[in-house]
């Protein structure tokens, strides 16, 4: 496998000509830069949980972004060290502030970046695009969904117009292959539904554009594993079921190393609770690190982390932070609770800042946290 093949959308290791390095007593070290002007407390008009998704600029690492629910978009230009917002001032602003989500493309031309924005209550509620960064937003009707309610989206890695989103506790996979003018159904397996409950789909990067553009990997909410996680390479046409993992209410995400190796996160595995790898692009799976409830896994090109958490507004809850040297086989280390994290990470993001690889996570009520490796 090339070693120029991705690693997952989340990390941008992009080197600018400016570092903005953390001071060296922060390395190591879990801080909360959640801005002092977001409410993180009040349930507000929207179902407010906080934040749940934490993007970086493909193009620009400094550049990164969230969306606290009910109140806008935040972005930071220095690695996720300070905020501003919320910067959703322009046209159909108020199309960012439901209780929802980010997903980032890179913009054309060197431009800004292309933000999606996911809602399942609020103003916020269905698909929206902003094409200058965030400032303005126009909304696309999603036709096969009913009540306009999506988790947000994940974008093909080769391809920044298509998209793959599912539906609030709804069986419904939906793609769009123009940036969310029009969508269409993905076909399911009749075992892979379930009366309520959020499944998530994510593309796989297999190196090549074609097949990337085929090869979807799908988890359940939590059934204690009756339904698990399933793959697809030909587009939806037909499914194979991969594991027992399912993924822990509200979150999920997934990570590739440089060597295209698959990480996924969860629960009721038959393999054990955690984090899973697979070499195969998905199709098989090995257990590795501690035998524990995790949600998510993102890594940087130096280790591998794991986290847990699940959809609570207002929970007390371990993260259980765990970590391992890349390639992330053997040696994982359970990482101390960080004081004040009351829940643990719903997405992270990294970027290198010329010295240092950043974390950046959103932590739903307990805010954004920042970690220099």
């Amino acid at each position: 496998m090339r070693k120029s093949l991705i690693a997952s959308a989340a990390i941008i290791c992009l080197v600018t000509n400016i570092s903005l390095s953390s001071a060296s007593d922060s390395r190591g070290k879990w801080v909360n830069v959640t801005p002092a002007n977001v409410d993180l407390k009040n349930n507000l008009d929207c179902g407010n949980f906080g934040t749940i998704t934490l993007v970086a600029d493909p193009a620009r690492p400094s550049n990164l972004y969230t969306q606290f629910h009910c109140q806008g978009i935040w972005k930071s230009t220095d690695f996720g060290q300070t905020w501003s917002g919320p910067i959703n001032v322009g046209a159909a602003g108020a199309g960012a502030r439901g209780a929802g989500g980010l997903a980032i493309a890179r913009g054309p031309d060197g431009g800004p970046p292309i933000l999606y924005s996911a809602g399942i209550r609020g103003s916020g509620r269905g698909f929206w695009k902003s094409t200058d960064g965030g400032v303005t937003w126009l909304r696309s009707t999603v036709a096969p969904g009913r009540d306009q309610g999506f988790y947000p989206a994940n974008v093909n890695p080769h391809n920044p117009d298509h998209l793959l989103m599912t539906a609030h506790q709804r069986n419904l996979i939906v793609e769009t292959r123009d940036g969310g003018r029009t969508w269409t159904q993905v076909p399911i397996a009749p075992e892979m539904e379930k009366a309520g409950g959020t499944a998530f789909v994510f593309f796989v990067n297999t190196g090549d554009g074609a097949t990337t553009g085929q090869t979807f990997l799908w988890t359940s909410a939590g059934t204690g594993g009756n339904i698990g996680t399933w793959r697809t390479q030909n587009g939806g046409r037909s499914w194979t079921r991969v594991d027992g993992n399912e993924h822990p209410h509200g979150q999920m995400q997934i990570y590739q190393d440089a060597s295209g190796a698959v990480f996924m996160a969860g629960q009721y595995s038959g393999l054990g609770h955690g984090v899973l790898r697979s070499t195969d692009f998905g199709q098989t799976w090995k257990h590795v690190g501690f035998t524990i409830e995790q949600a998510i896994v993102f890594g940087t090109p130096n280790r591998i982390y794991a986290s847990f958490a699940w959809a609570c507004a207002d929970c007390d809850l371990d993260p259980n932070i765990q970590s391992a040297p890349v390639p992330g086989v053997s040696a994982w280390e359970r990482m101390p609770r960080p004081t004040g994290m009351a829940i643990g990470a719903a997405q992270a993001a990294v970027v290198f800042d010329g010295t240092n690889y950043v974390i950046v996570t959103a932590n739903w009520k307990a805010g954004l946290w920042r970690y220099v490796e």
